[in-house]
């Protein structure tokens, strides 16, 4: 992914079997954040590292994410405040 390459983690699991949990965990908490807090905190240090860098001065980023929950066939972007149902 820092390589350039576009990058996906995948959470598949029945109704509160801890996905949610894993990928986002206690993000206020560093021993308890979950995946999403912790590559976060990596690629923007790795950015920053690379900002200081003489090689990567002129390298530019750009960083999306989404969070999707597909349930019943329906998807909802998690990182909006408004859901498609209401």
């Amino acid at each position: 992914m820092l390589e350039g390459y576009n990058c996906t983690i995948f959470a598949y699991g029945q109704t509160g079997c801890g996905k949610t949990h894993t990928m986002m965990g206690d993000p206020a908490d560093p021993p308890e954040r979950g995946i999403i807090p912790n590559c976060f905190a990596h690629i923007f240090g790795v950015i920053d590292e690379n900002g200081r860098s003489e090689e990567h001065k002129d390298t530019k980023y750009l960083v999306r994410c989404s969070y999707l929950e597909i349930y019943k066939e329906d998807v909802f972007d998690l990182l909006t405040e408004k859901r498609k149902n209401e």
